[in-house]
């Protein structure tokens, strides 16, 4: 009776044993990842790219050179030492007022237009990071599903307090040039990375004081 029992028991063991082994664990470094994609480096310089057409709008180029118009105009008619007639000086700060509404359209205009591209632009970078961290994500999920892995971590990934998410591990199994080689991935020149968002246009009033009229 005892030695019937001793089998089943024996396998009922193992088995418990091999249920309560500890997870296989891997990690990957996402940001590595995707810094060394070549399709990272194109999109920054695209990015760049679209930034430089618009602060080199036709609007954009009006406006500088509207402004420095009105400077010079600004500066004639502060001129202590300008010999202008009243009559004259009156004609040229009337110039000089109209000119100044035709700056402040033209810069509402252009403050507008940029603030609607920079929104499209840092939309379009969002969605074309997102589609490469998805890329990644599945690549470094087949990896680990090939090689046996339960869970994966982003070892670049940081807390909301700045600290790294993964603080230690004992022996890491990181998958990280796995991935990389997975993806044909090679490295940009070390200045490429993630943009920061651009900042919107400030308003320059440098214009906006009146000429003293003497």
């Amino acid at each position: 009776m005892i030695r019937s029992l001793v089998a089943p028991l024996a396998l009922s063991a193992l088995t418990l044993s091999a249920s309560a082994a500890a997870p296989r664990v891997a990690t990957v470094k996402v940001n590595d990842i995707l810094l060394k994609l070549d399709s990272t480096a194109k999109a920054n310089e695209d990015y760049k790219a679209k930034r430089e057409a618009i602060a080199k709008d036709k609007r954009k180029v009006a406006l500088d050179e509207m402004m420095a118009d009105l400077e010079l105009r600004r500066s004639k008619l502060s001129d202590a030492n300008a010999k202008i007639d009243e009559e004259t000086r009156k004609k040229l700060l009337r110039e000089y007022m109209l000119k100044q509404q035709e700056m402040k359209s033209l810069q509402e205009e252009y403050q507008n237009f940029s603030a609607e591209k920079h929104q499209a632009l840092n939309t379009e970078m969002v969605a074309s990071i997102r589609e490469r961290l998805t890329l990644i994500n599945g690549t470094a999920e087949k990896i680990a599903k090939e090689e046996g892995f339960d869970w994966v971590f982003d070892s670049s990934g940081i807390s909301n307090t700045g600290v790294p998410l993964m603080l230690y591990a004992k022996t890491p199994n990181d998958l990280t040039e796995r991935v990389i080689a997975a993806l044909g991935a090679t490295k940009p020149p070390e200045a490429t990375k993630p943009p920061e968002a651009p900042k919107p246009p400030e308003k320059n009033d440098k214009n906006d004081k009146k000429p003293t009229q003497r």
